[in-house]
């Protein structure tokens, strides 16, 4: 700000001075006993050049006078922010942030302030979860688990700038005797505003097995991704179908973005088996803003405050204990 100012200042200090060294010129070398006399309309306009250094010369000084006089009250105001550039503005965070924090000891890079700056300060205007809430409803046949998977979310976008948000669809999954692989991971509805791409989607869908080569048990990989574009808001909303083998007992469900509202209800339609739960991230820090209804066959978590990208819960499944009589 000081800088634009004082180039400003400089070049109406310059044009101004310039202005009235040449009505001075003229005026002298074309006087009114000269025969090249300008005549009354020549005047005027001299007259209006000089004015006009004149007021660029007096405006600059006025200004710098004001800006002197006023600094101290703006600089309390904080209203010298509003005309500063977006570089400036995190100029001037930084600075402020090392006067709060680092004034008696060193600034390491190796510590949580620099953590926050690069990895989650990023995000404060990015696209976020207004609501993330999934809907899992699990049989139990005789070889193994088959899951519905219903997801609904809203994604706003804080900023003023369209952006193109990812919505990945993925997963590494085991082997299923007499399931064929495509049958493991399919993706029955996806819209987005209510508009229906799962035709769409699906022409997308790869399913790999690198079984024979890899002694990793998960080695059907599924993957692919949709790419929309979020103005304002949209809400996603998608169902998939899954195909576990019994001795896959556990199912995760992260969040990609921050999450301002996240819930589960995961249903298990056999009262021979039990849930448990266990969340990871910021969520177990906060017990006292965890919804939590669990029974023998069903379990229903909300979580009412913000939690990050990768954070979220993962549901056990396990036989119920014979009771002994």
């Amino acid at each position: 700000m000081k800088k634009r100012l004082r180039i400003i200042s400089i070049f109406s200090f310059l044009i101004g001075t310039s202005l009235i060294f040449s009505a001075s010129y003229f005026e002298l070398f074309f006087p009114a006993k000269n025969a090249f006399y300008l005549g009354i309309f020549g005047d005027i306009v001299l007259a209006i050049i000089r004015s006009l250094g004149v007021s660029l010369i007096t405006s600059t000084f006025i200004n710098l006078l004001k800006f002197w006089v006023e600094s101290t009250e703006t600089l309390v105001k904080h209203d010298f922010i509003n005309r500063l550039t977006r570089n400036e503005m995190k100029d001037l965070k930084e600075k402020i942030e090392k006067e709060l924090y680092f004034r008696y000891n060193n600034h390491d890079k190796d510590n949580f302030y620099n953590f926050f700056e690069q990895e989650l300060s990023s995000l404060l205007n990015e696209c976020y979860y207004k609501s993330h809430n999934t809907w899992i409803e699990c049989h139990v046949t005789e070889n193994y688990f088959s899951k519905t998977i219903r997801k609904r979310f809203e994604i706003v976008n804080p900023s003023r700038r369209k952006r193109t948000i990812k919505i990945p669809f993925g997963a590494e999954m085991q082997r299923v005797e007499q399931v064929e692989n495509n049958k493991l991971y399919q993706i029955k509805r996806f819209s987005v505003d209510s508009k229906d791409y799962t035709k769409e989607i699906n022409s997308r869908l790869e399913i790999s097995e690198d079984c024979p080569y890899i002694s990793d048990a998960y080695c059907v990989k599924v993957h692919t991704s949709w790419d929309i574009k979020v103005k304002k808001q949209c809400t996603v909303d998608m169902v998939i179908e899954t195909i576990a083998p019994l001795n896959d007992v556990c199912f995760s469900n992260k969040v990609t973005m921050p999450c301002k509202k996240y819930g589960l209800v995961f249903i298990l339609k056999d009262s021979s088996y039990q849930l448990s739960w266990h969340s990871f991230g910021f969520m177990g820090n906060h017990k006292n803003k965890i919804v939590e209804e669990l029974m023998d066959n069903s379990l229903e978590i909300g979580f009412n405050d913000w939690i990050l990208p990768g954070d979220g819960v993962v549901v056990s499944i396990s036989k119920c204990e014979k009771k002994h009589v």
